[in-house]
């Protein structure tokens, strides 16, 4: 009697499930960066955006109420700061990259105080804020600034580097 040799049964793995499980995780990932990424957005261009005319006659109301009827003695918070522009001419309220430039200039030249915010704590984070608008005046005489006094401000910047 002769015993045939017989190969070994062995499953084979279903590679389509591994492969499906795979495809599903990536998607899943794909679509909650995707919708991260859309949420950031659209919270970015809601603080860009000025306050409705509501919320500031609330605000103003409330104001009016509180000063009639009893001083309050806690410390007001300041309020934040909301961009009303992107554009120029840089003024009051403006946020934009060109800002910076004008920051830089301000306290790079006149060693000016614009606070603690921005990238490197010295106050150059792109929103022409209270800080910037006083040492503007001050050291400018001006708080209103255009696309060429930008430009001057940025070759000046340059050249004081070299």
């Amino acid at each position: 009697m002769k015993i045939k040799n017989k190969k070994p049964i062995v499953k084979k793995t279903n590679n389509d499930d591994k492969t499906l499980w795979i495809i599903i995780g990536v998607t899943t990932l794909a679509l909650g960066g995707i919708g991260y990424w859309y949420y950031r957005k659209r919270k970015s261009k809601l603080e860009m955006l000025p306050r409705e005319a509501e919320d500031l006659d609330r605000e103003i109301a409330s104001t009016i109420a509180n000063n009639t009827t009893r001083r309050s003695t806690t410390t007001r918070r300041p309020t934040r700061f909301r961009c009303s522009s992107n554009k120029y001419p840089l003024q009051y309220g403006t946020c934009h990259r060109d800002v910076k430039i004008l920051q830089s200039y301000l306290s790079k030249i006149y060693k000016a105080d614009l606070g603690r915010s921005g990238r490197s704590r010295d106050g150059v984070d792109g929103m022409f804020g209270n800080k910037t608008n006083k040492a503007a005046k001050k050291h400018l005489q001006r708080t209103s600034f255009s696309k060429q006094d930008i430009d001057g401000m940025r070759t000046a910047i340059k050249t004081i580097k070299r």
